[in-house]
């Protein structure tokens, strides 16, 4: 099955050369591009009719494929610039605001360690 048969282009005709042109030569055109459309109805027949069973031989010669690790979370591919989605715009507001949160409260807790220890050893 050749899917990809090359067909070649027809040629423009003038009404000249269409009146110059004797009907046998008419009709034997005319055959040959009838041959060559059966042609190519019958092989796109059989495609079709081989599709359900290349199907089913696709399927079977993927059942002991494993597919890759797949991570946590989606990674969706966007255009560089565009702008982001509100729930992804939301998303990443929040994580700012709980990395901010999570620095001020470690800063607190190295100022106060700091400062206990200063009054111990500080005497």
């Amino acid at each position: 099955m050749a899917a990809n048969k090359k067909i070649s282009p027809r040629r423009a005709k003038t009404a000249t050369g269409l009146a110059q042109e004797s009907p046998r030569a008419r009709s034997k055109s005319l055959a040959s591009s009838s041959q060559n459309l059966n042609d190519q109805i019958h092989r796109l027949e059989c495609f079709i009719a081989a599709a359900p069973g290349v199907a089913r031989q696709q399927k079977l010669s993927r059942v002991n494929f494993v597919p890759p690790m797949e991570s946590d979370t989606p990674v969706y591919r966007r255009r560089p610039g565009a702008r982001l989605p509100m729930q992804q715009q939301i998303a990443n507001r929040q994580r700012r605001i709980r990395l901010l949160a999570e620095l001020g409260i470690v800063g607190i807790g190295i100022a106060g360690l700091a400062g206990w220890l200063s009054q111990y050893w500080g005497r």
